[in-house]
């Protein structure tokens, strides 16, 4: 029987312990984090990436599975196609939360879709990737009426939080409550 080992993008961290239950048992894949928001440099991706699934195949026993967006790396179905690995279902980390179709509608009216941890962890890596200052988060984001944070209630950012982001990019905050439906039905599909 093989072992499943799924690679994920960070973001997804405390969903997939979520949905997963996280308390062990044979049924449980091994974890594989690659950190989030590598998207800004596609050879960075890349290179986790494929280090990643390296580690993943450590083991011929392990069965690799990957749940990353598609469209987080340009070629992503190629990559995971040249290597035998099933392609992702989701175009990005947004879509596999809520569906390709939610995502345009919420995405209208200016609007820039986030959860929780995307407001935790993009700004810290977007400095040390790509080495943004305060005058790049406004600049890059300006363009945005809102930002509008998905949150599935497993870790909600707290009031300081909000405001520390909101003092960041000068863009209004707004959040939504959602299930993880969606999300475990994407999950389990990346895991079947």
């Amino acid at each position: 029987m093989k072992n499943k080992v799924l690679i994920a993008c960070k973001i997804f961290e405390e969903e997939i312990n979520k949905v997963l239950g996280r308390e062990g048992g044979s049924t449980q894949p091994q974890m594989v984090w690659v950190d989030a928001a590598l998207h800004s440099d596609f050879d960075l991706l890349e290179k986790e990436l494929l280090a990643a699934i390296e580690r993943g195949r450590s083991d011929a026993q392990n069965e690799v599975k990957v749940f990353f967006g598609r469209g987080c790396l340009p070629h992503m179905d190629d990559l995971l196609r040249e290597r035998g690995l099933p392609i992702c279902p989701s175009g990005n980390c947004l879509s596999a939360f809520l569906g390709e179709d939610k995502v345009k509608e919420l995405e209208q009216g200016n609007t820039m879709l986030m959860t929780p941890s995307w407001v935790r962890v993009w700004p810290d890596n977007m400095r040390r990737i790509s080495g943004w200052d305060e005058v790049d988060f406004r600049t890059n984001l300006g363009r945005y009426d809102r930002i509008l944070v998905i949150d599935p209630g497993i870790n909600p950012l707290t009031e300081e939080e909000i405001l520390e982001f909101f003092d960041l990019v000068q863009v209004p905050i707004e959040v939504t409550n959602i299930d993880l439906g969606h999300f475990q039905a994407t999950l389990e599909q990346v895991l079947a």
